[in-house]
């Protein structure tokens, strides 16, 4: 478990193809913080628009997977993104994948997480 929380916190800081990576002069700005996720499990939906109106704003952490492209966003997230549909363009762009991509082999799976720090 100490692993996988260096690998993603290191992931996180410099190969998040959203943002450039962290700084040295941005290193005492810092806050960390740790999620504990709980198993994820499949939603099971039969559109776009099903699967958005089956999103819990705020408790579902979501994992996109589509072949080998993949994304997360924790609960958390949903402070920047409140809709369920931005919050989904989002997750989509995370993963590799263009905001308005779709296709029935899209897999999604929930989680959600306890904070700390």
């Amino acid at each position: 478990m100490v692993v996988d929380v260096a690998e993603n916190a290191f992931l996180a800081a410099f190969q998040d193809p959203r943002f450039p990576p962290l700084a040295i002069d941005e290193l005492t700005k810092l806050e960390i913080h740790i999620s504990l996720l709980t198993e994820h499990v499949p939603i099971i939906f039969s559109s776009e628009q099903d699967l958005i109106s089956q999103l819990q704003p705020n408790i579902d952490g979501l994992i996109l997977v589509e072949g080998h492209q993949r994304g997360t966003f924790l609960p958390s997230v949903w402070e920047q993104l409140p809709e369920p549909k931005q919050f989904l363009r989002h997750l989509k762009q995370k993963a590799g994948l263009a905001p308005d991509y779709w296709s029935d082999t899209i897999k999604v799976y929930r989680y959600q997480t306890e904070s700390i720090g």
